[in-house]
């Protein structure tokens, strides 16, 4: 993916973590991170950390949240990643962080610099080579911890079905059904029209809901951390209440959302395409 490609989805979601935000994998991942720290970074009165590919900063963030238990380390964290979106988000969460815009392939740090070189599910998208060069910035005695996707693992099959609905979703046109029911829709109401349009539009747009209430049926409300329920819901808001709405305010959010499903779908793409062999290991 491109890095304007990671800025747009950056900027689409607050959570963008690969795996469902909140599954139960998240509770496996924050305490493997903070039993690291306990044993990692206590020894160092300022421990240097680099969360590498930091994405949405999981492990920066818990590493801040776990500083009054390293035993009165005062931690010195820089977060690395291509996205100049994604380290704005974190640095309104953790101002504290020091955000760098970089490959990391080519991580603008001289060699040992980080007692703790960091990354969760980030750095194999730069490829294999990109841990040769976490290992560079480790200092003796340092620690090197990654969590990686690995392909047919728990997270990776949990992305293949988030990557089946959204495309479900999106080949089922329900955006461009609601765009061509709204605009026949908001005719009717400002007469500019006698209904026949609508009315057609309405009979088009019904088995899109439908295939969309069957992908939920499916996979569940939950899948893609809930876009697809939200979706829905949102646009059977809209309808039931169609006179209550602009029609320029309806069409610019459906053009958003189907920005946002295509950096979705791209994301998902990217992490499955990204996913490393464990043999190549």
């Amino acid at each position: 993916m491109t890095d304007d490609g990671w800025d747009g989805f950056w900027r689409g979601t607050r959570e963008g973590a690969a795996h469902q935000a909140g599954g139960p994998q998240d509770e496996v991942l924050a305490r493997f991170w903070t039993t690291l720290l306990m044993h990692a970074l206590p020894d160092y009165p300022h421990p240097r950390v680099l969360d590498v590919a930091c994405g949405n900063g999981a492990v920066a963030h818990l590493v801040f949240d776990s500083a009054g238990r390293l035993g009165g380390a005062e931690p010195s964290v820089h977060a690395l990643d291509r996205s100049l979106a994604a380290l704005r988000e974190l640095r309104k969460r953790v101002p504290s962080i020091k955000g760098v815009v970089a490959d990391a392939n080519q991580a603008p740090f001289p060699d040992r610099s980080f007692d703790l070189v960091a990354s969760q599910f980030g750095l194999e998208y730069a490829g294999i080579d990109a841990l040769g060069e976490a290992a560079r910035l480790v200092a003796s005695g340092g620690v090197l911890a990654t969590i990686l996707h690995l392909k047919n693992g728990a997270i990776y099959r949990e992305c293949a079905i988030n990557l089946e609905a959204v495309q479900g979703l999106r080949d089922c046109a329900l955006l461009p059904h609601t765009r061509r029911v709204f605009e026949a829709g908001m005719g009717v109401n400002a007469d500019r029209g006698d209904g026949t349009a609508f009315r057609r539009a309405d009979r088009e747009f019904a088995p899109a809901v439908a295939a969309t209430q069957r992908i939920l049926s499916r996979y569940g409300p939950d899948v893609a951390g809930g876009v697809v329920q939200r979706l829905l819901v949102d646009i059977e808001h809209m309808y039931r209440h169609m006179s209550g709405y602009a029609l320029r305010d309806v069409l610019n959010w459906i053009d958003q959302m189907a920005a946002e499903l295509d950096t979705y779908i791209l994301r998902m793409s990217s992490m499955l395409d990204a996913a490393i062999d464990e043999r190549d290991l």
